[in-house]
């Protein structure tokens, strides 16, 4: 007879002791399992909620941390205190990355028509008190008239100069844009400073331009330019349209009332960013020497302050993050719209470390219990086992019926517990989980929240992710808990063992006459 079948007879035989072993595995596995299913559901849902978020990594400053540090500088400090951005050449490597399907690196400025008309902005009925001049105007002059009346004049932007470093464009990904005439501006054309432009549909419809046309834009007003005379040609911009624009983008009604003519989506021109910094940096050294207190640009000032990529698949933000956001200057970060993501995950990450928890103290517990169960209830079989190896059976085949007792009684309490536990683990997280995100709601009241109407960054709701989290067990869970079994079994067994190792038949068999 085998050690494996004397496992058996004894556990028919002991039917008490079989009954509490399996009673006491069933009680640790529904615990395990429990804990099991609301650790995976809670991985899931975050998994879920990543999902469910636009694939978007922003490369920007911290700037809630700049502005507390340059706050506690004094004013010398402040002026030389640099504001960081993103460094060229770490951005040409992320935009060479297989997973960045595209990316905004751009920075936009105004600008003024020459020769032609912007669209006109069709603004709602207003009062005739009002200011039809938008909230925001520049380049306010004041100019005496012909007859010397002193009245005001204001020449205004009316052009949006969009410069591109990149010509892989997220609206042009995601068919916010796409192309009615002609072509988009190539990455050549960009690091050449090529004098050619992109323009909207509505702008050329406007103005009868087409694909081919020369178009030209001031990039200061004349009154402006005043202050630096024999200069007005380095003040324009002579562009090649070399492609238009379909948009159906518009202003909303908030907007129509106080947006100025550069703001209107009709009226941006796409044009290479070298192209307009070279031109500006110019203009502004004539600026400076002709007025010392207007500042000295530089060609860094010219540097966009932040790079919004959009990746292919929202599960590989996390690990895109990480990689880049390695060593980076100061006050820079990778934001993959980790507020609101971690603020949804903060419950699942509460019951996370809750079921973590109660799995921990378990097995513990568990290999506690058994272990000292295991090595009380050997003294009773004292006699047996010195039968045993007085005819000659080993002491490790007498070990592997002592393990072979336990596993079956736990693999018996295991399978029991896999039915029961997915029951209790559904109804458990269900509460752990409403009750946490009660707690997270509260302590987040009275918040505020600033979103941009441009961000490509998407709202995802408690709700949302609530709705995504399945407590339960699965094939995984099982494997789990039955290798967790198995070691429970295992470290259970090591004392007893090391007892029976030191058994000697002759005075156990002498001891009992």
């Amino acid at each position: 007879m085998n050690f494996i079948q004397r496992a058996f007879r004894h556990l028919t035989r002991s039917k008490t002791k079989s009954l509490l072993l399996t009673l006491t595995f069933f009680l640790i596995a529904n615990f395990v399992v429990v804990g099991f299913s609301i650790s995976s559901a809670a991985a899931e849902a975050k998994t879920e909620t990543r999902r469910k978020m636009n694939p978007v990594v922003e490369f920007t400053m911290d700037f809630d941390a700049w502005y507390e540090k340059y706050m506690s500088l004094d004013q010398e400090e402040r002026k030389t205190f640099a504001y960081p951005k993103p460094d060229p050449e770490l951005v040409k490597k992320m935009l060479a990355d297989s997973r960045v399907k595209s990316a905004d690196w751009t920075r936009s400025t105004m600008g003024y028509a020459d020769g032609f008309a912007p669209v006109e902005i069709q603004r709602p009925q207003k009062e005739e008190d009002e200011d039809d001049g938008g909230m925001f105007s520049s380049s306010i002059v004041v100019s005496e008239t012909l007859s010397g009346s002193g009245q005001k004049t204001e020449q205004k932007p009316n052009l949006t100069l969009l410069g591109l470093l990149s010509p892989q464009m997220n609206k042009l990904a995601d068919g916010t844009w796409s192309l009615a005439q002609g072509r988009m501006i190539t990455q050549e054309e960009i690091e050449n400073g090529s004098p050619v432009a992109v323009i909207d549909k509505r702008l050329a419809e406007a103005n009868n331009l087409s694909v081919g046309d020369f178009i030209k834009i001031k990039l200061y007003s004349d009154e402006e330019m005043n202050a630096i005379a024999d200069t007005q040609n380095d003040n324009v911009l002579d562009l090649e349209i070399v492609g238009i624009l379909d948009s159906a983008e518009e202003l909303s009604s908030e907007e129509l009332q106080w947006a100025s003519e550069y703001s209107h989506p009709a009226n941006q021109v796409l044009v290479p960013l070298p192209l307009y910094a070279q031109r500006d940096l110019a203009l502004m050294t004539l600026f400076h020497q002709a007025n010392p207190k207007v500042m000295e640009a530089k060609p860094e000032d010219y540097d966009p302050s932040s790079v919004v990529f959009v990746l292919n698949d929202p599960l590989e933000v996390d690990a895109f993050r990480d990689q880049y956001n390695q060593n980076l200057d100061e006050y820079l970060i990778m934001d993959a719209n980790d507020e609101m993501y971690q603020r949804l995950s903060k419950p699942l990450d509460t019951l996370t470390v809750f079921s973590d928890l109660i799995v921990a103290v378990v097995l513990i517990n568990a290999v506690v219990i058994i272990t000292l169960v295991s090595a009380l209830t050997l003294k009773t079989r004292e006699t047996e086992i010195g039968i045993l190896l007085s005819i000659g059976v080993s002491k490790v085949k007498i070990v592997g019926q002592l393990f072979s007792e336990l596993l079956i009684t736990a693999m018996i309490g295991f399978v029991l517990a896999s039915v029961s536990g997915s029951m209790i683990a559904g109804s458990v997280g269900e509460k752990a989980l409403a009750m946490q995100v009660q707690e997270n709601q509260t302590s987040e009241s009275g918040g505020f929240a600033y979103s941009s109407s441009e961000s490509l960054f998407n709202e995802v709701s408690q709700e949302e992710v609530t709705a995504s989290y399945h407590a339960g067990v699965d094939a995984g869970i099982l494997i789990q808990i039955f290798i967790l079994g198995v070691g429970v079994v295992f470290i259970s067994t090591l004392i007893p063992s090391m007892m029976v190792l030191r058994f000697n038949p002759k005075k156990i068999l002498m001891s009992q006459n």
